[in-house]
């Protein structure tokens, strides 16, 4: 399931990547391979794809030995990728709600608490290794979605997988009505921002326009306004709080509102005291 590593670190960054571990670490196969030799005396020349597993499979030797974090650090680095793109591959087989991300995270979780059962005997040692791992945390998630996930053979094309990425009918409806509640808050805020910002000061309302609408520095907006930079910036926070203290208390001025539920007129007395005021009646 791990196919050969197609590293996103090669040539000089994995060089240099290679020493700094050495210097760390002083392991003599991790120096080795930073001048492009096998790691291992008696180990056989390979091609780079056999050389970057040399890479992997003697990082996690040094890793068993050592626990050093920055080791495992390039060997998941160099490896996630390609332990994604497995993983992802067998998932397209299978009826499933599992976050191929979460596989990945739970796969190099597991090879950082086990180093001991790891062997650098052969170059793609850490490639087959990795390949056990893979395959048994994938069963287990899926065991975990047992109710969703369905087994489907590659050769029976008849069967038609349902797209997991395709949204239902009722998910799309709840969306279309979250995104009318946003888009009604967002013109509500939009609205009370002009309110507060046509409240401030002419300069206040410039150094404002010309910072977070036309995109100019500080020190730009300074020089039009012919005032000190330290002013400028000030005028902006002042005016920054100033809307932003507004809108808070027009927001809540605005909840208070809502929530408050409206009161019956009082009834007035019928007789010879008709024309004074009514006593309001208490709820």
């Amino acid at each position: 399931m791990v196919h050969a590593n197609h590293s996103p670190i090669v040539g000089a960054e994995l060089r240099a990547r290679l020493v700094e571990l050495w210097e760390r670490t002083g392991a003599p196969e991790i120096g080795r391979l930073a001048e492009h030799r096998a790691p291992y005396d008696g180990a056989p020349p390979t091609d780079e794809a056999g050389f970057l597993d040399w890479v992997s499979t003697a990082l996690m030797d040094v890793f068993k030995r050592t626990a050093d974090s920055a080791v495992f650090a390039l060997l998941f680095e160099l490896n996630r990728e390609a332990f994604l793109h497995a993983i992802q591959s067998s998932l397209r087989r299978v009826w499933h709600r599992v976050d191929a991300q979460d596989v990945v995270q739970e796969v190099f979780l597991n090879i950082y608490r086990y180093p001991h059962r790891f062997h650098a005997d052969k170059a793609d040692a850490f490639r087959g290794w990795g390949h056990r791992i893979a395959r048994n945390t994938l069963l287990k998630f899926l065991k975990g979605d047992s109710r969703s996930a369905h087994f489907l053979e590659l050769e029976d094309e008849s069967l038609q997988p349902e797209d997991v990425r395709a949204r239902r009918p009722e998910r799309a409806a709840i969306e279309a009505e979250s995104a009318g509640v946003v888009d009604r808050a967002y013109l509500l805020y939009l609205q009370l921002y002009l309110l507060h910002f046509g409240r401030l000061s002419g300069r206040e309302q410039e150094a404002l326009a010309m910072v977070e609408v036309r995109g100019a520095s500080y020190r730009d907006a300074a020089a039009a306004l012919g005032v000190r930079l330290e002013n400028v910036k000030m005028v902006i926070f002042r005016g920054r709080r100033k809307i932003f203290r507004g809108m808070a208390a027009s927001l809540a001025d605005l909840g208070a509102a809502h929530s408050t539920p409206a009161k019956a007129s009082p009834p007035t007395r019928r007789g010879s005291d008709s024309g004074t005021a009514a006593q309001t009646s208490q709820f």
